[in-house]
């Protein structure tokens, strides 16, 4: 996690009481002793939160984490004393001691340079997965041989390896590392494990040094530079698994009863700890999962350890892959509200078989809404037990998930026809539904229902005439939430809101443009090359300045699970005609189609690079007015997916929002040049943020 550090500040005083608390007792209390500890952790840490002092809260097990990463991970020492530096020429006092050193490096690494294990910053994200994404150049030859020997082996014959199939064939094992990569990074950036940034370290290096997992041998090969497999699958419930026994032995001192386990624990070995951790994860029969009689079980909102580990002990060797399984992380969601269990009947008749789980958090319903299926997905089979218990009045904001039951339910009626029937003729509204043309389909689990691209493939071209013909109509049904998008951006900048019929009879003549100049052509073809949906975005025309753009992001915001954040040290060296986007002639509105994903001509590149490339766009088809999103575009597109119900949180949600700006200047902000990147993270927490300029990015544009 390389850092570069801000020049040192003039010390800073201390601003109040719990300021000069926080440097005593990081100086003189005694926090390894367990009653200082539990008066520190229980009473001055929420305190020291409460205060915005947060940076200064170093914990027991934050000391304790601190020391194992020092012995057990591979932490550059010159970083940490880079840090450790910086921050005592500062005024802040540590200690010279590894737990305290590294335990100070890693929360600056999380609250000051924001790196993405630790916080889910999309920016720092990216780039951690593109540094463990195989180099092009060190692919080996033995991979397009072993691709020539499957060739051979499925009946092709000798087939020869062109340059152009070398690229495509890299291109996919790029994809597949950086696919493999991002569900490890959202999880642990996220807040579903609630992980310590000790153990999310621990856990990102020793994913990174995996290679392939041999069944044979029950071990994971070494990664070299040159490895083309995936990395590790997560497991969610190995990896609870794997911090409670980490944590248990080496933060609280609890040894285990097995042997085996012990020995492990003492080794440190992340790749020994997770293989371990798999092969105690064991899948239940099959064949009981046919059954769904079964009761619910409760398990109260509490701060006991006994209901923690009661709660964490049922789902334990069943395979449901819910991090709850973890006695630390049963312990953490407790204590934020109830829990429900459904559990099935097993081969004595009772029902101790975990198959559905509800998490309660201050007083509603979480986003905790979880089977066992591949992602933590439901089973379609029990989607009717959990509607019904979804509308228990007892489950304040269930009802928010019925729609989740119902698309589950939908889903599962057209795979059933498809099995049945591929060629069967699909009406309007199942094609809509099918390719999310007016929102995501939403199940429940982390990963997008796999159901949905199966069904896609059996279907095959069938269905692209019906769905070139209905895009302009697409685009017509999309009317009202670009329209509601539209006026609330602009009575918020301050402009005049053109009226219905006037916006209607704009759009009109817009889609009859489009028509005729290719622009609809170029919609289809991105559809069908790239999967991008397109998207009416009716952006105010207008120059809006900065601070308007800002209270909007900031509001938008407000009903998002996290407060929008803000990076106003970029944001204010731009104009506000930079940031608003060229005005259009004439007209309260201009009308553009967005799509739903990156545009694939950019690629992943330094912003000069895209910049050349997009010149070329523009000059070969001047007619489609191609540009690049301006922020005050970007701010309404967020309101018009939410005008069209999308919840805006989620799995995908970044990369359907996420827009570097790159036709903008970069601009130096320390040691590093960057320009806007805006985007609503998957966690829900919408982002004016940076994008670093010499680094490689997805990025779009919009055209119309």
């Amino acid at each position: 996690m390389p850092v570069q550090n801000p020049e040192p500040t003039p010390q800073e005083q201390p601003r109040d009481d719990w300021h000069q608390l926080a440097r005593d007792a990081a100086d003189h209390w005694d926090l390894e002793h367990p009653g200082v500890a539990a008066l520190y952790e229980n009473h001055v840490v929420p305190k020291l939160q409460d205060k915005g002092l947060g940076h200064l809260a170093i914990t027991a097990e934050d000391k304790a984490g601190g020391r194992f990463v020092h012995k057990y991970a591979s932490v550059d020492p010159k970083e940490v004393d880079h840090v450790v530096g910086y921050l005592r020429s500062n005024g802040e006092t540590i200690l010279d001691k590894a737990g305290d050193r590294t335990a100070t490096y890693l929360k600056f690494m999380a609250d000051t340079a924001k790196d993405g294990i630790l916080t889910g910053d999309p920016e720092s994200v990216r780039r951690q997965i593109d540094a463990h994404v195989i180099k092009a150049e060190n692919v080996p030859e033995s991979h397009f041989a072993l691709q020539r020997q499957i060739a051979r082996n499925q009946g092709h014959g000798d087939i020869e390896i062109t340059p152009d199939m070398k690229h495509q064939l890299i291109e996919a094992a790029q994809a597949d590392q950086r696919a493999s990569l991002e569900k490890w990074v959202e999880y642990l950036g996220g807040n579903d494990g609630s992980y310590p940034d000790w153990f999310k370290t621990y856990a990102w290096q020793g994913t990174t040094s995996l290679g392939k997992y041999n069944k044979e041998t029950q071990k994971f090969s070494r990664r070299e530079a040159d490895t083309v497999a995936p990395y590790p699958e997560l497991s969610r419930e190995a990896l609870a698994y794997t911090y409670a026994a980490v944590k248990n032995f080496h933060v609280l001192g609890d040894k285990p009863d097995d042997a085996k386990l012990q020995q492990v624990l003492k080794e440190g070995s992340f790749g020994r700890l997770y293989t371990h951790a798999i092969l105690e994860v064991t899948p239940d029969n099959p064949e009981l999962r046919q059954d769904i009689r079964g009761s619910w079980t409760k398990y109260h909102q509490s701060a006991d350890p006994r209901t923690s580990r009661r709660l964490a002990g049922s789902l334990q060797g069943h395979g449901t892959d819910w991090c709850t399984a973890g006695e630390p992380t049963a312990a953490m969601q407790l204590q934020g509200g109830d829990f429900y269990v459904y559990y099935t009947r097993d081969e004595d008749g009772k029902d101790t078989i975990p198959r559905l789980a509800i998490r309660m958090e201050n007083g509603v319903v979480s986003h905790d809404v979880r089977g066992v299926l591949p992602g933590q997905e439901v089973e379609p089979i029990l989607i009717d037990v959990l509607s019904e218990k979804l509308q228990d009045p007892d489950l304040p904001g269930g009802e928010e998930y019925l729609q989740k039951a119902a698309d589950m339910k939908r889903l599962t009626a057209l795979d059933d026809l498809m099995t049945k029937n591929p060629d069967a003729v699909l009406s309007k509204d199942d094609l809509l539904f099918l390719y999310e043309f007016n929102r995501t389909i939403e199940g429940f689990g982390y990963d997008r229902d796999p159901r949905i691209d199966e069904i896609k493939a059996k279907r095959g071209e069938r269905d692209l005439p019906e769905i070139i013909r209905m895009l302009p109509e697409v685009l017509a049904d999309q009317t009202a939430s670009s329209y509601q998008a539209y006026s609330e951006v602009a009575q918020a900048t301050g402009a005049e809101v053109m009226d219905k019929p006037a916006f209607a009879r704009l759009l009109e003549t817009k889609l009859a443009e489009w028509q005729g100049n290719g622009t609809m052509d170029y919609v289809v073809r991105d559809f069908v090359e790239n999967g991008n949906k397109p998207n009416l975005l009716a952006t105010p025309n207008v120059i809006a300045d900065w601070q308007t753009l800002r209270d909007f992001a900031v509001h938008f915001g407000e009903q998002q699970p996290y407060e929008t954040f803000v990076h106003d040290e970029l944001y204010q060296h731009y104009s506000a005609e930079e940031l608003s986007g060229e005005l259009q002639q004439g007209g309260a509105v201009r009308l553009s189609i967005m799509p739903s994903g990156y545009t694939k001509q950019l690629g992943r590149k330094p912003v000069a690079e895209q910049l050349n490339t997009f010149k070329k766009m523009q000059v070969e088809s001047p007619s489609l007015k191609l540009r690049v999103p301006s922020v005050l575009d970007a701010v309404t597109y967020w309101q018009t997916l939410r005008a069209r119900g999308d919840k805006l949180s989620g799995n995908g949600t970044t990369d359907k929002t996420w827009i570097r700006h790159f036709n903008l200047e970069p601009k130096r902000i320390g040691v590093w040049s960057g320009v806007p990147g805006s985007c609503v993270r998957g966690d829900g927490e919408p982002h004016l943020d940076y994008s670093v300029a010499d680094r490689d990015s997805g990025a779009r544009v919009s055209v119309g």
